[in-house]
């Protein structure tokens, strides 16, 4: 039984002392090297109880004393005045007693000169800038603004650290570093620090504390190229202009870490200096006057930024009159109110000396300006928060006469009748005033005539004039002031024979459009088939011989007379004999019975060795037979003698006549 009892007893406590778990040696310090700085204790807590308390044990170990104890109020923390410690150069023991319900733990002690335990926070990374594989990198300095040893690691991504130490001097506001890199490739880094202690005691290296590590930072590359801006522009209305503006980002390795974009405006004119925007986004829309505005943009991120990019969007273009819609003034003027005005002498360029002012108005200009010089004045208004411009108009402070004529003054197009005058427009420096219109007189035969013509032509058509005679030509601008010097040409019409007038010269091209039109359509008929093919007569392609004893010689034509035949037997009726029945040509040759001069008592017929066959060269008529022409009639000797007949057939003429001796002669 006491045995058991005395196990329990054991155990119980056993159990308890294993609920109290000392904390971690205390580490006190100060955040700088001053001396009048209170210090700060820090411990890690290993129980997990929650019902604990911690009382810091400061013991003097020259005295053999405790300097003080110090409950602490925030877990794992406690703070020490200066006053409760008394001197801090001697060495001190310094540890944690923790307690849970009735047990106590103690930490381990810890030996330190507590003037020596500095440790300055965390540095911080102000700027950093990258260029050409050198980055230079801006550093907070510690509370006491001395040197500080600092130790940098630095990395590719997903790659070993590397690391170095440098010291900084005293002197400077901030610390600096330069560390070297790879271009164009993306690092990390992290820097920490500890103090440079310089007191006797405090040389011994094991009193350096070193800071927190920073937190880590990407190192992007710097951005090379300027942005490109894409600048859109709607259509003026109510007295602005709605810009909208787009751009791209920078190539992947820059924008590492972020980019921002700084964008400036100049779009109030009574402003000096530019409206500062920053912004993330790729995008950016305001709202413009109808003056000039300038626009500056830069792309910034960890190491540096890019190239300033400037737009210039220039103002509406000049008025050469003033718009009668628009509000002739502002009774008054403030810091709502903006007036612009420049000289525009030669009515386009902007100069590069602009004037503004909130404080006065146009009427109050006037007699500042240049006389006889052409102004050009904006007057914006601010409404809504929001620019507006409410007037833009050209204006004179005096007028007068131009000071040249028009330039170049020549005659074109000359008939009979007309004319056509051009000359070059009156520049607006030498103008002097607002042009009103030009002013021609054309004189000839002892008349002049008068025609007023708009400043924005540069033209006249001179009408009903008289032919072969000489006319001269004057022009000159008009102000208000009245009329300038006298351009001058001469020239004389045409006479009316010596060319056609607009309407035959008219009436001509429209023929020879027409003819031309005509062939075109023949040809391209052709072409393309569009009509049938003319037939060609049909020649026999057969050889066509002649006789080898014929004489190749150029033939006259003769007229023969010679009689045709008739067999027919004695005891048959004679019969008519078709145009069918009788063929003169055959095979090319033409067969001839010459009539003789005795015919044999019998009536036969006469030898038929007298045939001659003869080559009539006629190829047209290659391989046609040649008939008798209808009406070939016998007649009876008794009832038609000498009677003729004629026919035209095939290219021969055939006269058939009826003989007394009863036969056909041809």
């Amino acid at each position: 039984m006491r045995v058991a009892v005395l196990v329990l007893v054991v155990s119980v406590s056993l159990t308890e002392a294993a609920r109290c778990v000392p904390t971690s040696s205390p580490q006190c310090y100060k955040n700088s090297t001053k001396p009048d700085e209170d210090f700060i204790c820090e411990w890690d807590e290993r129980n997990p109880e929650k019902s604990q308390t911690h009382i810091l044990h400061i013991w003097d170990t020259v005295k053999n004393s405790f300097r003080t104890h110090v409950k602490c109020s925030k877990p794992a923390q406690a703070y020490l005045h200066l006053e409760e410690l008394g001197t801090p150069s001697r060495k001190t023991d310094i540890w944690v007693q923790t307690q849970v319900g009735n047990l106590t733990c103690n930490s381990s002690k810890t030996s330190v000169i507590l003037e020596c335990m500095v440790k300055y926070s965390k540095p911080q990374i102000i700027r950093m800038k990258r260029s050409a594989g050198i980055l230079n990198i801006t550093l907070d300095k510690p509370t006491d603004n001395k040197g500080a040893i600092y130790e940098i690691r630095w990395r590719k991504r997903d790659s070993e650290w590397q690391n170095t130490t440098f010291e900084t001097k005293d002197s400077t506001i901030k610390d600096f570093h330069i560390l070297h890199l790879q271009n164009r490739t993306i690092y990390q880094i992290q820097l920490r620090r500890q103090a440079i202690l310089r007191s006797h005691p405090c040389k011994d290296s094991l009193h350096a504390l070193w800071s927190d590590w920073s937190q880590m930072v990407d190192v992007p590359s710097e951005i090379r190229r300027r942005p490109v801006i894409r600048c859109v522009e709607k259509n003026p209305e109510n007295g602005s202009r709605d810009i909208h503006l787009s751009w791209d980002a920078p190539l992947p390795e820059e924008s590492v870490g972020g980019v921002k974009y700084i964008l400036k405006l100049l779009d109030w004119p009574c402003h000096k200096t530019k409206k500062k925007k920053q912004t993330t986004n790729q995008t950016y829309n305001t709202s413009i006057t109808y003056s000039e505005a300038r626009i500056s943009i830069i792309a910034r991120n960890k190491v540096g930024h890019s190239p300033e990019r400037h737009i210039f969007i220039p103002a509406l273009k000049h008025l050469n009159y003033c718009n009668s819609d628009m509000p002739s003034n502002i009774p008054k003027a403030d810091n709502n109110t903006c007036l612009e005005w420049y000289k525009l002498e030669d009515g386009e360029t902007r100069p590069k000396t602009v004037n503004s002012s909130n404080n006065i108005l146009l009427k109050d200009i006037k007699n500042e300006v240049d006389h006889f010089v052409r102004h050009y004045y904006f007057l914006h208004i601010k409404r809504n928060k929001q620019y507006q411009t409410v007037v833009m108009c050209p204006f004179y402070s005096k007028q007068k006469a131009p000071i040249n004529g028009p330039a170049n003054v020549n005659i074109s197009d000359i008939t009979h009748e007309s004319a056509v005058v051009h000359w070059l427009s009156i520049p607006v420096v030498e103008q002097q005033g607002f042009l009103q219109h030009y002013v021609i007189w054309i004189s000839g035969q002892g008349n002049t005539k008068f025609h007023q013509v708009p400043a924005n032509k540069t033209s006249f058509l001179i009408k009903d004039l008289h032919p072969g005679v000489s006319y001269t030509v004057s022009i000159s601008g008009r102000t208000e002031a009245g009329n300038g010097p006298n351009s001058t040409v001469n020239f004389e019409t045409h006479s009316k024979e010596m060319g056609l007038s607009w309407q035959d010269q008219t009436i001509l091209i429209v023929c020879v459009v027409a003819l031309l039109c005509t062939i075109i359509c023949s040809v391209a008929a052709r072409r393309l088939k569009l009509l049938p093919d003319v037939p060609s007569p049909v020649v026999d392609v057969a050889e066509f011989r002649c006789p080898e004893e014929q004489d190749q010689r150029w033939m006259i034509e003769e007229v023969h007379e010679f009689i045709l035949l008739l067999h027919q037997d004695p005891g048959k009726r004679r019969e008519n004999v078709t145009p069918e029945q009788s063929t003169l040509l055959q095979d090319f040759g033409l067969v001839v019975f010459e009539e003789e001069d005795e015919e044999d008592g019998e009536g036969g017929v006469s030898d038929l060795s007298s045939i001659k066959s003869c080559c009539y060269p006629n190829p047209s008529y290659r391989g046609q037979m040649l008939q008798l022409p209808e009406p070939f009639h016998m007649t009876d000797s008794t009832s038609r003698d000498n009677d003729t007949e004629s026919t035209y057939r095939d290219g021969l003429f055939f006269e058939t006549r009826v003989l007394e001796c009863d036969t056909t002669s041809l």
